[in-house]
């Protein structure tokens, strides 16, 4: 994207010398608009969960013999930012493993104290179901992943671990300079 002063405007009305801050935004690409407009959907999803969250911010889903958990605490999504800004080459999905040593697929899903936090990349959201699987989590639980995470696989990056009640958590990763509007905290 680029910006053009609107100097035509000023030359009409005699103003070509003075530096006016009217400006007017050009699109250079429509795919830049459309990733935007993906962004701030995924954005909006995130802010209705929050809406709808419970007083301690929040959301289960019962799935099948399973429970998935939608960590959206402000003080948890805070961490994780920190943790995945330590990672030197970090994907869009944050894992709490049993083992950094192994091959991912090798590991296991765990509690997030003593964890080896993983990081990896998935190109479209419906990857993370394999990812999951491989990781011991059961195909049913993992596939309410794809379908309860907004932005997944492309605008939010999630972490994932277990609780101690043995329900997949995940808990999404979000610039907390941006304003999410849910309840109030």
């Amino acid at each position: 994207m680029f910006i053009t002063n609107n100097d035509e405007n000023r030359d009409r009305r005699g103003k070509a010398d003075q530096r006016e801050e009217n400006r007017t935004l050009v699109t250079q690409h429509p795919k830049e608009e459309e990733v935007q407009q993906m962004l701030n959907t995924a954005e909006q999803e995130l802010s209705k969960l929050l809406k709808n969250s419970s007083e301690e911010r929040e959301v289960h889903f019962n799935i099948g013999e399973g429970i998935l958990r939608l960590n959206l605490k402000t003080e948890d999504i805070v961490l994780w930012g920190e943790t995945l800004k330590n990672i030197s080459e970090p994907g869009n999905v944050l894992l709490a493993c049993e083992s950094s040593q192994v091959e991912l697929s090798s590991t296991k899903l765990t509690w997030i104290v003593g964890a080896a936090i993983r990081s990896t990349m998935i190109e479209k959201k419906s990857d993370i179901v394999n990812v999951l699987k491989s990781l011991d989590i059961p195909k049913d639980i993992a596939e309410g992943v794809s379908k309860h995470c907004p932005g997944l696989g492309t605008d939010i990056t999630w972490a994932f671990y277990l609780e101690r009640h043995g329900w997949l958590t995940a808990s999404p990763i979000i610039d907390t300079t941006k304003q999410i509007h849910g309840n109030n905290q």
